[in-house]
């Protein structure tokens, strides 16, 4: 790495993260991006202070991390490996880097550019992805791509990406299970880590993100009992986490009815019913709640 502070790296790493969560309408009407734009040079910056990919990541050709690649990059690794010392190390910030490049240029409607930034991440991070550093990163990267390719209609590479995602969570669950490092940990300090708890509540959140994009892809291809049970999973999933917005899930659970009653299994649809009417309820309470509080700000 140049004759840096890590300290600034760091700096400017936030700041990027900072600047990417400006809300579009923010930004002047004629340049709806400019904070994506400003948040894409900081992260650029960042990655040639870090400097290239070791050699034998950056080396491999990229026919290599499609969905049908040779080596099944998104099959299951053999085995945990840990990415120690300089070079695993240096894999991992530049992983996590390509990966908010991905993100920011699929924000900026560049989608080609963000599906090659994500794959780029994935590969760095091939021979690490089942580690207690890496997982979150991994799947993540691979759900974005799931809906890239989701949104592109190109639903069963879609598909082979998400169920990759759902295969990883599991094998790290069995084999690791300890809640693994939020990808953004990688530029804080020490004092500054997340704790065990809210980096569990992070990383199954990412999950249940994944469940419920995998609900939408079965949905498409016409395979409804699974569609139905991923989508049963995500709502649970969502009120055992406390993560959710009343109105979109009181929605799809009334929808999820809709297909119990066409299944003519009445109870489990009048369960979905009384939740969604439980959870609509909410909606008045959260808006007073929310008022009061922006009040008091």
């Amino acid at each position: 790495m140049a004759n840096v502070p890590w300290a600034e790296v760091c700096e400017k790493f936030q700041a990027a993260l900072a600047l990417s969560r400006v809300e579009l309408h923010k930004n002047p009407e004629k340049e709806p991006y400019k904070s994506k734009y400003s948040a894409r040079a900081l992260l650029e910056e960042v990655k040639a202070l870090l400097g290239p990919a070791p050699e034998d990541e950056d080396e491999r050709p990229e026919a290599d991390d499609g969905p049908g690649a040779d080596d099944h990059a998104l099959g299951l690794p053999a085995e945990v490996v840990e990415p120690e010392g300089p070079v695993g190390q240096l894999a991992v910030r530049l992983a996590v880097i390509e990966f908010h490049l991905g993100v920011n240029h699929i924000d900026t409607e560049e989608l080609s550019a963000g599906e090659e930034h994500l794959v780029k991440c994935l590969r760095l991070l091939r021979r690490y992805r089942l580690s207690h550093d890496c997982i979150s990163l991994c799947i993540q990267a691979q759900n974005n791509l799931g809906i890239l390719w989701s949104e592109r209609e190109e639903i069963e590479t879609a598909q082979a990406y998400l169920e990759s995602s759902e295969a990883l969570y599991n094998q790290y669950m069995k084999e690791v299970g300890s809640p693994p490092l939020e990808p953004t940990e990688c530029f804080l300090p020490e004092e500054e880590k997340l704790t065990e708890q809210e980096r569990s509540k992070r990383f199954e959140k990412v999950y249940t993100h994944n469940l419920y994009y995998l609900a939408q892809v079965y949905q498409h291809l016409e395979m409804f009992e699974k569609a139905a049970h991923y989508c049963h999973s995500t709502l649970k999933r969502q009120l055992e986490h406390n993560a959710y917005h009343p109105i979109e899930w009181a929605i799809n659970a009334a929808t999820l009815s809709q297909f119990y009653i066409n299944k003519l299994c009445f109870m489990e649809a009048r369960h979905c019913l009384s939740a969604a009417n439980v959870i609509f309820g909410q909606t008045g309470k959260i808006s007073a709640t929310e008022d009061r509080q922006h009040r008091r700000a």
